[in-house]
């Protein structure tokens, strides 16, 4: 099926939202540390997910223009034991990749400029993942953080929004990529795009 036909079945069918734009995708690796890497790489606010051996911590990167870390407790994690770091916006994520003592790098750019020779007109969808747990009344560290709470399973979470709600949503975004040899479509990559209120239904 080609691009343009999968589109169409899908807007008719009214299953998901395709819309094209403008996406670099950029790999590379680096042994430099977090800090001097991100320095360079990093000219955005992002929001953060944080994967290490021994916790998972969400946060924000940059939020100031400072270059730093902000974390609902205060503790930005030991490099040392980082798996996986993900920073994030609405423009683009820089992932990141524990490899020995380097990191294997992914870069996603969108709505770039259509001159730049490496980008490529690529058809998205994005989709909105329930995050577990309702908010708490309390607001963590100057209304930067919310916390979650699943009574039920008695466990909690805590994200990096401003905004206000009951619930919240991680949003993903996929990149429709096309087999020349077979012709089939499918989600050849994605990448998080944000952290927003999402209204449940009872």
């Amino acid at each position: 099926m080609s691009e343009n036909k999968l589109d169409n079945f899908f807007a008719k069918q009214g299953y998901l939202h395709v819309e094209k734009m403008y996406s670099l995708k950029k790999e590379e690796q680096t042994d430099k540390n977090l800090s001097e890497y991100l320095t360079k790489k990093a000219q955005g606010s992002y929001k953060v997910i944080w994967q290490a051996v021994n916790e998972l911590k969400f946060g924000y990167y940059n939020y100031n223009n400072d270059g730093k870390f902000i974390f609902a407790d205060g503790i930005t994690p030991s490099e040392k034991y980082v798996m996986q770091i993900r920073l994030f916006n609405e423009n683009e994520e820089i992932l990141l990749q524990k490899d020995g003592g380097k990191y294997n790098v992914r870069i996603i750019q969108d709505k770039v400029n259509e001159k730049d020779e490496e980008m490529k007109e690529i058809s998205v969808v994005d989709d909105a993942s329930t995050l577990f747990g309702e908010r708490t009344d309390s607001r963590i560290n100057t209304k930067m953080f919310v916390r979650l709470v699943e009574k039920g399973r008695k466990i909690s979470l805590t994200i990096p929004t401003e905004d206000t709600a009951k619930y919240y949503a991680l949003v993903t975004r996929s990149y429709i990529t096309f087999d020349t040899e077979t012709g089939q479509a499918g989600y050849g990559y994605y990448r998080y795009l944000d952290i927003r209120p999402e209204v449940k239904q009872s």
